[in-house]
């Protein structure tokens, strides 16, 4: 696992890797930037008045999480899956012909790299908040002094959501061992085909893996409060890595 682990460390030093922290900045910045710009007009959640509490930063972070979980599951997705896709899977095999080993240094790798792709775009986030929220009459001190511990909070449930989209991209890159497919699929199910089936039926949204990773990252929401979702969100965790990697092991690598 551990020589896996390095190997897959090797590629993200690649200038192509650096796409994924530059995507999630920029979508968590433009989210953030819009969202503020918004606040004066009184209208919606994210009001003056709300962001100036000592839990605004956690607010205005958790509309981050779908751009931030999308690049995250399109990132491991393709990590993953373009092992089958350039007939590298078979060599990679070769020096590591134990399976599971090989799968959990890979995808464990890449869970790590999406983890501090998260933490740095919501620093930069905080960074440009707290420039750019005072021309708009948003009180930020209460989100580094009373509210640090929730601001801090904030941070670590968005990471864990993202992880989640992130363990889901590299699910369906074994199944569908394509990126364009895992990709297009995993952005397909927890985006439009969720909101559509939660929004007809609110209570099938308390049951939907991408709706619990919603309510991880707001600490809880109207579809499921925060422990439901963390609990549900770890049963789909597990019974997909047993799946995952009872398909990895067993299915032949034809190239």
């Amino acid at each position: 696992m551990t020589r896996a682990f390095r190997s897959e460390v090797v590629k993200m030093r690649r200038p192509a890797m650096l796409l994924g922290p530059l995507a999630m900045v920029a979508f968590a910045v433009l989210g953030t930037t819009l969202g503020i710009s918004r606040a004066d007009r009184g209208t919606g959640e994210l009001t003056v008045a709300r962001l100036s509490q000592s839990d605004g930063f956690a607010l205005m972070l958790q509309r981050t999480v779908d751009f931030l979980g999308i690049v995250a599951l399109g990132v491991v997705a393709i990590a993953v899956a373009q092992e089958y896709s350039h007939g590298t899977l078979r060599n990679l095999l070769v020096f590591e012909p134990r399976r599971l080993r090989l799968l959990a240094g890979k995808v464990a790798a890449n869970l790590l790299y999406v983890a501090v792709m998260t933490s740095v775009a919501a620093g930069v986030v905080l960074t440009v908040a707290l420039l750019f929220a005072p021309s708009k009459g948003i009180d930020t001190d209460g989100w580094l002094h009373d509210g640090l511990g929730t601001s801090l909070a904030g941070i670590g449930d968005l990471v864990l959501a993202v992880l989640g989209f992130g363990l889901l991209g590299a699910i369906l890159a074994v199944v569908l061992r394509s990126p364009a497919p895992a990709v297009i699929a995993g952005v397909a199910w927890t985006g439009p085909l969720e909101n559509l089936l939660t929004a007809a039926w609110q209570s099938v949204g308390h049951w939907l893996p991408g709706q619990q990773l919603a309510a991880i990252a707001d600490h809880g929401n109207s579809v499921s409060s925060y422990g439901w979702a963390l609990g549900l969100g770890s049963v789909f965790g597990v019974v997909a890595v047993v799946a995952g990697a009872g398909l990895f092991q067993r299915r032949d690598v034809a190239a």
